[in-house]
């Protein structure tokens, strides 16, 4: 601020009226820049924000839909572990799907073997059966011949 210089009747004041006045001078400099400040401050043009808030409020959105979006996407969530448990998972639900189709060849192979076998053990007693017959037969055509022989023997 500006220092006044003492006029002269200014320089008839005890030293403790100076100051005041000194002080009071301040003030009303003060003052005064005050009020220059404030119709400064008037005159300057204020810029209207709300249309640059709305669009950067409006690109947020965007970006935070999109965010959304890429989240729910499945590769997003995939890291090296999870890719990893879970070509483990679809390892063990692939063999388990061919033990039990190796289980259920290998019980079809029973069944037709057990089936064969039975069909074999069949036709052995067929040809058991048969060889008793023709046993027999032989038997009972000696017999019935020794029988004839005899009979005409006497």
């Amino acid at each position: 601020m500006d220092k006044k210089l003492p006029n002269s009747k200014q320089a008839e004041l005890d030293p403790a009226a100076q100051a005041f006045e000194a002080l009071h001078n301040e003030v009303l400099d003060l003052r005064r820049s005050i009020n220059q400040l404030t119709d400064y401050l008037q005159t300057i043009p204020t810029q209207d924000y709300r249309k640059t808030l709305a669009e950067i409020l409006r690109a947020q959105n965007i970006v935070s839909d999109e965010l959304k979006d890429l989240k729910s996407h499945p590769a997003i969530n995939l890291t090296p572990e999870g890719f990893i448990n879970k070509l483990e998972e679809i390892k063990e639900r692939s063999l388990e799907r061919e033990r039990k189709s190796l289980k259920a060849v290998a019980d079809t192979l029973r069944s037709n073997s057990n089936t064969i076998g039975h069909w074999i053990d069949q036709a052995r007693e067929a040809n058991q059966q048969t060889w008793r017959l023709v046993q027999i037969g032989s038997l009972g055509i000696i017999l019935g011949g020794a029988a004839v022989y005899a009979l005409k023997l006497f």
